[in-house]
């Protein structure tokens, strides 16, 4: 019996062990040792030290480039979570084909996260670069830095200010450095990159030439970035940073899914009359119906209400059948638990009533939220819109307009009925009388 209950105890104890290193996201980190010893105990560069912060949160691999036994996925399944691709002294790697454009590309598509650092003084390996060009994010060469002369640090490096960071971006809300030294990018008119930190309108990126023209200079004002973010329509995350410095915390959780990242719990829509029969099939014309949902966002680890702080990110629903007819605001009713029974109130309830429109059809109940640095939250439930059934219509009385028409017919009956009595009895001449 001891012996049982102590194998048991092992069991349970190897099974919470097994379940906590599953719980733990793993990241990929791949570097070059000519510009980088990372491997080494004894290091104290920045990079180190991000490298011993990543590795209080995930599970950290790091590997160098040169290393061809590199696997991003595993079959169609993602052997990483995260991966971070560090500066290269060399744009041909020996790693060529593990991180392909074409595997970073798989990588994305199966949700995998990647962090791109730049550098002024090196480069990204060529597949790396190609990658973001085809995102939209265009690195400036190597030995091409980001220079601002109305705006330098007494050390020689560009001062960075709050102005930098894109308002809205709901990935940085400000910088914990205020000097930069590294390159820019331009960016393209892709709907899913986020722009971070931008160029001030004096700040221009140039190579190490005496003088400026097309050929030596990337970007001028602020049509450069210092730090772009992109969220693909799987929620998948990449980011670009132009120098190791602008590694912000808040940067990292969000590229590996610790920060914006919502979730919407429950979808329900019901006739206001009845809420307690929720997703009906079918809904009747100029009916009130009601439409509730609930939306939480991981915070330090676990799942909290989402509240919108800004009047910009509100939610909305449509009720469309090829336009919408009805496109409205969520209004927030208070926390609640995602699934009955629980006693943690880990989801915000948001809701709208509206009467349906007097249209017969195939409708469509369209959640579509998509806001710069947020998970996307989507959901459709079709339903069907029928007309008055005919003992549904209200009767002639009932409707207000119609009293002057049924007074008229009834006046018509009254003065009918007066014409045929005046005709019968007291129009008729007396006979006898005319006679005389």
């Amino acid at each position: 019996m001891i012996r049982l209950t102590w194998l048991f105890a092992v069991v349970c104890f190897a099974a919470s062990v097994l379940a906590a290193a599953a719980a733990t996201p793993d990241a990929l980190v791949l570097f070059d040792p000519q510009l980088h010893d990372l491997l080494s105990q004894n290091s104290t560069s920045s990079l180190s030290k991000f490298i011993s912060n990543l590795e209080l949160q995930y599970k950290v691999t790091v590997k160098s480039y040169d290393d061809e036994d590199i696997k991003l996925l595993l079959e169609d399944d993602l052997a990483y979570d995260n991966l971070v691709l560090l500066p290269s002294s060399k744009k041909a790697i020996a790693a060529k084909q593990a991180v392909s454009q074409g595997q970073l590309l798989k990588y994305i598509n199966a949700h995998g996260n990647v962090l791109v650092v730049g550098d002024a003084t090196s480069v990204l390996p060529e597949s790396t670069r190609v990658f973001l060009n085809e995102l939209g994010i265009y690195p400036s060469p190597k030995n091409f830095r980001y220079q601002d002369h109305f705006h330098t640090s007494d050390s020689g490096k560009v001062a960075l200010a709050p102005a930098n960071v894109v308002a809205g971006n709901n990935v940085i809300s400000q910088l914990s450095t205020s000097e930069y030294d590294g390159g820019a990018a331009l960016i393209s008119n892709n709907e899913l990159i986020i722009p971070l930190v931008q160029s001030s309108k004096t700040g221009f990126t140039a190579g190490n030439k005496e003088y400026l023209d097309e050929d030596t200079t990337w970007t001028f004002g602020e049509q450069g970035f210092l730090a772009v973010g992109l969220q693909a329509l799987n929620n998948a995350r990449v980011a670009w940073v132009g120098s190791e410095s602008l590694l912000e915390n808040e940067l990292v959780q969000w590229v590996f899914q610790q920060k914006g990242v919502l979730k919407l719990q429950f979808v329900h829509h019901s006739r206001e009359e009845n809420p307690a029969v929720p997703d009906p099939s079918i809904y009747r014309v100029k009916e009130q119906a009601l439409y509730t949902i609930g939306v939480s966002e991981w915070v330090d680890g676990k799942w909290a209400p989402y509240t919108v702080s800004n009047p910009e990110n509100n939610l909305q629903v449509e009720f469309k059948m090829l336009d919408p007819y009805q496109r409205l605001d969520l209004k927030p009713l208070g926390p609640a638990a995602s699934v009955d029974g629980l006693d943690v109130l880990d989801t915000q309830v948001y809701s709208v009533q509206f009467t349906v429109p007097d249209q017969h059809g195939m409708f469509t109940f369209g959640l579509d939220y998509k806001r710069s640095g947020l998970s996307y939250l989507e959901d459709s439930k079709v339903v069907t819109v029928r007309h008055l059934a005919n003992d549904e219509y209200k009767r002639s009385w009932d409707i207000t307009n119609s009293w002057l028409y049924v007074a008229s017919a009834g006046l018509v009956v009254v003065a009918w009925f007066a014409f045929v009595v005046n005709y019968i009895y007291v129009g008729k001449t007396n006979a006898a009388k005319k006679n005389i």
